[in-house]
C-alpha cells in the first residue's frame, strides 16, 4: 500500500512538471532535483573517456534525453498553452504555512504555481538561487509527504530507491513509548558525542550531554514530566541515542531499541516541520542524515541529504546574510555551522556513491569555518572534515589537472592535519578516500615527467595509505571500536580495489599481503550483516584478487558488475583487469 502511495505520490509530481514544462521552459530544471529524490537508482551513461566529469555530466545528459522525451510527448497529446505563466508568490518566512482551501476553477493553476516556486529553490548545482519558498500546500506536499516517502526507502542497498517491505514491518512493530534509565542510556550517549559529536561543528556535545541529563533526571521522577525539554532537544536527544546504540559493540541485537528511539523521534518531527525554526529543522535532518548512514531502517541517506540541501539553499543558507542586517554572531556562527556540516555530509555520500553534488562550489558565499571558527581543539576534526570536503570537491570538478597537482594537494591536506587526540583512522580513510577520487577521475596514475615524483612512488603511496587504512579498520574491530557505517563499506571496499588493481602485473608492485584482502572481506562480512545489499561488494573483491592472483576464476561477476558498485570503480575494475 505504501509502495503505490509513493508511486501516486511521483505520479502526481511528474504530471505537474509536464505541464510545467508545456507552460513555461525553465520548469525543465525541475527535473534535476525530481530525479535526485524519486530516482536516486537511474542508471547513469558509460564514461566516455578519462578525465571526464562522469557523476554530473552523465547524469544530466540523461536527464535531457528524460525530458525531450515529455515535451515530444506533451506536443503529441495536447496543444500548447495560450495562458501566461502563474506568477509565484513570495514566503519570506518558510517556517509559517498558510492553510486556505484552493477553489476548484483555479487548483490547476495553483498546482503549477507551485511546481514553478518550488523550482526557484529545488536547485541540485549551478541552479542554487532560490527565488521563492512556496505557500499554501506545497511545502507541507513537497517536505511532509516527500521526507514520508525517503524514510520509506530501504537503506540495506544505499544503491538502490526502493521500498523496503521488511523496514516497513519493523516499523510497525516499535514502540516509541518504550525509553531506557539513565544507566542503560548513557553509554549510548557517551559513544555518540565521543565518535560522531566531534565530526560535526553544529553538534554541541556539551549541550547534548547537559540535555541528556535533563531528559532523564525528569523522566524518571515520579511525575515523569515531558516538556522539560522542547520537541526539537527532544528528537535530536532521541536520534543521537539511536546512532549511540548503532555505534556500540554487539549493537546488532540491539537494532529494537534503535529503531524505538528513532520512532520516538519521528513522532515530533510534524510538530517540528510545521513549528520550528529553519535551524531547527535543518539540525533535525542533520540528526536523520546521520542516523540513516549507520542504520539499514533510517531511510535513503542520499535522498535525505538532497532534501536537506534543498531546504539550505531554499532558506539561503549557503550566502552570508549582508553586513548591515540585525543578526546576533552566535546566530551567525549556527548558520554557517550547519550548512557546512551539511556540505560535508553531501560530498561524502556523493563522492563514495558517484552522485551529484547538492550545490556546486561557485554557488556558494559563505565564509568558510577556517576564517570564523575557533581555534579549540574540540572543533579540530570537524574543520579538517570540512576541509576535506572542499578538497574531493576540487578533485571533481578539475578533471583536466594532473594527477600531480591533485596528488600535492593531497599531501598538503595531510600535513595541516592538526595534532589533536581524535583517532588517525580519520585521517587515513579520507586520505584513501581522496586518492579513490584522483583515480577515479584521472582513470590511471600516469602522470608528466617530474623530477619530484615519479608514477611508481605515487603508486607506492597509494597502495601503503590503503593498506595502512585496512590494518587500522582491521584493528578497530577487534578492540569493539568499528563504527559500521554504509559509507565505511564503500570506503573499505574501494581501498581494497585499489591494493589489488595497482598491483596487477605490476612485479615491482606486488600484493604485498594476501592478509589484507582477508582483513577487508572479514569487514564487508561485518557490515553485510547490517547493511544486506552491500554483501556482494565481499564476493567481488574475493573474485578479483583471485583474478589478479592468476588463479582461475569463473564467477562471472567479474564480467557483469553489479550495480550497487559505483560507476567510477567499476571503470577503475575494467582498467585495471
Amino acid at each position: 500500500m505504501l509502495e503505490a502511495k509513493t508511486k501516486g505520490l511521483f505520479g502526481m509530481h511528474l504530471k505537474t512538471l509536464c505541464r510545467a514544462i508545456e507552460i513555461c521552459p525553465n520548469a525543465q530544471r525541475a527535473l534535476v532535483w525530481v530525479s535526485h529524490v524519486f530516482l536516486g537508482n537511474f542508471p547513469l551513461i558509460q564514461s566516455q573517456g578519462p578525465g571526464a566529469a562522469y557523476p554530473t555530466q552523465r547524469f544530466l545528459e540523461t536527464l535531457k534525453r528524460k525530458r525531450d522525451d515529455l515535451e515530444a510527448r506533451i506536443r503529441c497529446q495536447r496543444p500548447r498553452s495560450n495562458s501566461d505563466a502563474p506568477t509565484e508568490h513570495l514566503d519570506n518566512d518558510p517556517g509559517e504555512h498558510s492553510e486556505g482551501g484552493l477553489t476548484e476553477q483555479n487548483a490547476a493553476d495553483n498546482t503549477i504555481q507551485e511546481a514553478m516556486g518550488e523550482i526557484g529553490f529545488l536547485s541540485r548545482s549551478a541552479m542554487a538561487e532560490p527565488r521563492v519558498e512556496t505557500g499554501g500546500l506545497s511545502q507541507e506536499l513537497s517536505i511532509g509527504h516527500m521526507l514520508h516517502s525517503t524514510l520509506s526507502l530501504g537503506g540495506s542497498n544505499p544503491s538502490e530507491s526502493v521500498i523496503d517491505p521488511h523496514g516497513q514491518i519493523v516499523a510497525v512493530m516499535v514502540d516509541p513509548s518504550v525509553t531506557s534509565n539513565t544507566e542503560l542510556a548513557l553509554p549510548f550517549i557517551t559513544r555518540f558525542t565521543e565518535i560522531i559529536g566531534v565530526q560535526f561543528l553544529y553538534i554541541n556535545s556539551k549541550e547534548l550531554l547537559k540535555d541528556f541529563e535533563t531528559f532523564f533526571k525528569a523522566s524518571e521522577d515520579a511525575t515523569g514530566q515531558n516538556d522539560c525539554l522542547s520537541s526539537v532537544k527532544r528528537f535530536n536527544l532521541y536520534l543521537s541515542l539511536a546512532t549511540g546504540v548503532l555505534l556500540s559493540p554487539g549493537s546488532g541485537g540491539l537494532q529494537g531499541l534503535a529503531s524505538n528511539y528513532h520512532a520516538a523521534a519521528m513522532g515530533l518531527f510534524p510538530g517540528i516541520l510545521g513549528k520550528g525554526t529553519r535551524l531547527d529543522i535543518l539540525h533535525c535532518f542533520l540528526s536523520l542524515i546521520i542516523y540513516s548512514v549507520h542504520s539499514a531502517l533510517g531511510g535513503s541517506a542520499w535522498h535525505l541529504i538532497g532534501l536537506a540541501m534543498k531546504k539550505a539553499i531554499a532558506f539561503r543558507f549557503h550566502k552570508d546574510i549582508d553586513a548591515d542586517a540585525q543578526i546576533a554572531p552566535e546566530m551567525l556562527r549556527a548558520r554557517r555551522n550547519i550548512f557546512w556540516d551539511l556540505y560535508t555530509l553531501d560530498r561524502t555520500i556523493s563522492t563514495i556513491m558517484d552522485r551529484p553534488f547538492g550545490i556546486e562550489d561557485e554557488d556558494i558565499a559563505v565564509l568558510g569555518p577556517e576564517d570564523y571558527a575557533s581555534s579549540a581543539r574540540d572543533s579540530d576534526l570537524a574543520r579538517h572534515l570540512v576541509s576535506h570536503a572542499r578538497f574531493i570537491s576540487s578533485i571533481r570538478d578539475a578533471p583536466s589537472k594532473s594527477i600531480l597537482h591533485h596528488y600535492s594537494n593531497l599531501c598538503y591536506w595531510r600535513e595541516c592535519a592538526p595534532a589533536s587526540s581524535f583517532p588517525a583512522v580519520y585521517v587515513m580513510r579520507l586520505s584513501c578516500r581522496a586518492m579513490i577520487e584522483i583515480l577515479k577521475v584521472k582513470g590511471s596514475v600516469i602522470i608528466e615527467p617530474s623530477l619530484v615524483r615519479s608514477a611508481s612512488s605515487i603508486e607506492n603511496d597509494f597502495i601503503k595509505a590503503c593498506v595502512e587504512y585496512i590494518e587500522e579498520e582491521y584493528q578497530r574491530s577487534e578492540r569493539g571500536e568499528f563504527a559500521g557505517s554504509f559509507v565505511d563499506a564503500y570506503d573499505i571496499f574501494n581501498a581494497g580495489v585499489v591494493i589489488v588493481c595497482l598491483a596487477a602485473g605490476k612485479p615491482g608492485v606486488p600484493l604485498r599481503d594476501a592478509n589484507v584482502v582477508n582483513k577487508c572481506t572479514a569487514l564487508l562480512t561485518i557490515l553485510g550483516e547490517r547493511f544486506t545489499g552491500l554483501r556482494v561488494l565481499r564476493r567481488v573483491l574475493w573474485s578479483l584478487s583471485g583474478l589478479v592472483l592468476g588463479e582461475s576464476v569463473n564467477d562471472p561477476i567479474i564480467r557483469e558488475l553489479p550495480p550497487v558498485i559505483p560507476d567510477g570503480i567499476k571503470d577503475l575494475i575494467s582498467g585495471f583487469t
